[in-house]
């Protein structure tokens, strides 16, 4: 498990252009809460940070599919 830090957050944030609503909802919490973990006045838990790590490799993996075309019908 990756030791999420408010850098970290917002650095996954931004690379997929997720909102702070959106990120806060992919991991069931508020984008409000987004928004102070990323000014660091509070700190992940444990159960935040396996999301994040689950998010990353999702998203990651389905980003990567995308870019090489794999999945798109040819017309």
């Amino acid at each position: 498990m990756k030791s999420w830090t408010r850098e970290d957050i917002k650095k996954l944030r931004e690379k997929y252009s997720l909102s702070q609503l959106a990120l806060g909802e992919l991991t069931g919490v508020s984008g409000n809460y987004i928004y102070l973990l990323e000014k660091g006045d509070r700190k992940p838990g444990k159960t935040l940070m396996l999301l994040l790590d689950r998010i990353e490799k999702e998203i990651g993996a389905k980003s990567k599919k995308e870019r090489s075309g794999y999945g798109k019908r040819d017309l």
